[in-house]
């Protein structure tokens, strides 16, 4: 069950959380430039910034919490016996490098997301963007901030346009989300190249709302609970919750979203073609 532990213990959890992520900007940002660059077997891009980001975090956690499991993005590669996802109470979930295509040209848009479950749900969530050092933080029940100020999803003003983050992919849905948005007056998409970015600016009122399909459970986890505690909405593309997350589910599976602020999601969803379409 959430919340036997005291808020005091979640809140032990993002300052580690916290202080792993600018570590990881650091180490990130240090190898700006550098060429090691491989493909993953998806075709993915893989840099040494992000497996040196994806090993700090790791040994941390493990050093600190040995009984916490550990999911992420990179292949785990350690020493350490580490506890598996589907037994343990607690599991660290790591995207450490969230925009490496950005990150390989240069682009200045990229991030880490760490997200501490608990049976499955978010207690704790961190999103730190580099460039703009920009670090987002929730605490199941306790608020977000964003470099320790209070945030809050809203809507737009009225008589604004509403700024809605789409992804890269070209995945059917995805093209029916862009052109449904793009046909609407008032829509004004962009994409920045990191989801869980994209997810940190919803909570923080930049963005009306975000969308996407092929993101894994890496992507979301901490910028889920970022919208949340922000006051938004985040929810699959047919309205459903996304949590708890199942532990059995294939990691690398799809876990796609609609993200928005709280008075305008619903409206959104409507505007979500069927995947079958």
């Amino acid at each position: 069950m959430i919340g036997n532990m005291s808020s005091k213990e979640y809140v032990d959890f993002a300052d580690l959380a916290v202080r792993l992520a600018k570590d990881a900007a650091k180490s990130v940002l240090d190898r700006l430039g550098t060429r090691d660059i491989s493909r993953k077997s998806d075709h993915s891009l893989v840099t040494d910034a992000d497996e040196a980001a994806q090993s700090l975090i790791l040994n941390a956690v493990n050093d600190r919490f040995p009984d916490h499991a550990f999911l992420a993005e990179e292949t785990v590669a350690t020493s350490h016996s580490l506890p598996d996802p589907k037994t343990a109470r607690f599991c660290w979930v790591v995207d450490p490098l969230d925009g490496t295509r950005n990150f390989v040209a240069g682009f200045p848009s990229f991030s880490t997301s760490i997200a501490v479950l608990e049976h499955g749900r978010p207690v704790v969530g961190v999103v730190h963007e580099h460039n703009l050092g920009q670090c987002y933080s929730a605490v199941l029940g306790r608020g977000a901030t964003r470099n320790e100020q209070p945030i809050l999803a809203r809507a737009p003003e009225k008589g604004f346009d509403w700024l809605l983050a789409v992804p890269s992919s070209k995945d059917d849905l995805t093209v029916g989300v862009v052109r449904s948005w793009i046909a609407t007056r008032g829509f004004v998409l962009r994409n920045m190249g990191s989801t869980v970015f994209h997810l940190g600016l919803v909570a923080s009122g930049v963005l009306a709302g975000a969308f996407a399909k092929r993101c894994k459970i890496w992507d979301v986890a901490a910028g889920a609970l970022l919208v949340q505690e922000a006051g938004g909405v985040i929810t699959n593309p047919t309205g459903q919750d996304l949590f708890p997350y199942s532990f059995d589910a294939e990691p690398s599976a799809d876990v796609p979203f609609l993200a928005a602020a709280r008075a305008v999601h619903s409206q959104l969803l409507d505007t979500i073609p069927p995947e079958d379409a």
